[in-house]
């Protein structure tokens, strides 16, 4: 049994909105006696957020202290919670830590209570922790885990199964491609046989998507003929967007919309890996968090164009069938998991300075240990 564990922690403010390697710092903490209802993790990986930054900058993570809503795969190694046993392989917050004392009656970190429904298949208090099945541990590796059977690709396949049933004579426009959400619901929609376009940062990254994820064409969103591009590469319109990505590409392709076409919105990269973040008190409701405008929105009351916009534990009632059906997918050779894992837990500093510089492609993610 480990007497310490070691944690990183927002230890110098940005400056200029800039994250550099400065603003961490390492430290050593004794780990506490566990109470009744308590368990201790050992983590094994983390899915870098792409909020770290934004938390720092606004506050959400304080000076002095870690990041504790990050997604965590982990491993149970003391119990004295009924809902965990020794040796389970869980999902669940943690912060930038090698072990953490979790416990199944604690809510969500930074997001309201889920439903009744959730607690009771989870067993605990969190959408976000859960044990998972056994088969799927045995199947699929930590990082496959905590990226296809996490919020990434739940994500992108209730987005699709909300956005459809997705047909072959469709035309499909998926925002930020080579992310983590992104990847799965170009493929996602590919397999349906629809004709799919993705955007993505530079022509190398293009060719990527397209070379790599078999969709039919890849949009540089940084060219300076965005929207003639858009237009070119959708003569008929386009019937779904599925955006992550919010700002000007969402515009560019609402613009290029059809009438009662459907569009999912789940996140505002555009505002979140931005050069300079917004430093106004934040919007007021979830579609304006996604990136949704008033000139969007008037966009899609003209053309009768059904927008949802939601977050994603508002379906995890229904996990276990997509984790059945993206594992079936996965078995088959038919969806691939991409993700870009750094080892070494001394490395999540980079690994998260390096993910607002570098453009990686599919879920950021580290690895402090195996199971």
């Amino acid at each position: 049994m480990p007497q310490t564990f070691r944690q990183w922690i927002y230890a110098k403010p940005l400056v200029n909105d800039t994250l550099e390697l400065e603003q961490f710092e390492m430290r050593e903490c004794a780990i506490p006696e566990l109470e009744p209802g308590q368990a201790l993790v050992r983590v094994i990986l983390v899915n870098v957020h792409s909020a770290a930054r934004m938390r720092m900058a606004k506050g959400v993570t304080k000076l002095g202290e870690t990041d504790l809503s990050n997604y965590a795969c982990a491993v149970v190694i003391k119990s004295r919670d009924p809902a965990f046993n020794e040796g389970d392989v869980i999902t669940c917050q943690t912060g930038w830590q090698d072990y953490q004392v979790i416990s199944s009656f604690d809510g969500a970190i930074g997001y309201p209570s889920p439903s009744e429904l959730v607690k009771a298949l989870n067993g605990t208090n969190s959408q976000w922790t859960y044990k998972f099945r056994p088969e799927l541990v045995k199947m699929w590796s930590p990082a496959v885990l905590l990226e296809m059977f996490g919020t990434s690709g739940m994500t992108a396949y209730f987005g699709a199964r909300e956005c459809g049933p997705l047909m072959p004579s469709y035309k499909v426009a998926v925002a930020g491609t080579s992310g983590s959400v992104g990847s799965i619901a170009a493929q996602l929609a590919k397999i349906a046989g629809s004709y799919v376009v993705g955007f993505a940062g530079g022509s190398d990254r293009c060719q990527w998507v397209v070379d790599t994820l078999g969709i039919d064409r890849c949009i540089d969103y940084r060219s300076d003929n965005l929207k003639a591009e858009i237009a070119e590469a959708f003569p008929e319109g386009i019937d779904v967007y599925s955006d992550g990505v919010g700002g000007a590409l969402t515009e560019a392709v609402v613009g290029l919309m059809n009438r009662n076409a459907r569009m999912v919105s789940y996140g505002a990269a555009a505002s979140l890996y931005a050069e300079k973040l917004d430093s106004s008190a934040g919007p007021a409701t979830l579609r304006q968090m996604v990136g949704i405008t008033d000139e969007i929105e008037k966009i899609l009351r003209e053309r009768n164009i059904k927008s949802e916009a939601w977050i994603v534990d508002a379906f995890y009632h229904e996990r276990l069938r997509a984790e059945d059906d993206l594992s079936r997918l996965m078995l088959a050779g038919r969806l691939k998991p991409i993700s870009n894992v750094v080892a070494g837990f001394e490395n999540l500093p980079s690994a998260i300075v390096e993910m607002y510089r570098s453009g990686h492609a599919g879920k950021q993610q580290v690895e402090f240990g195996t199971l």
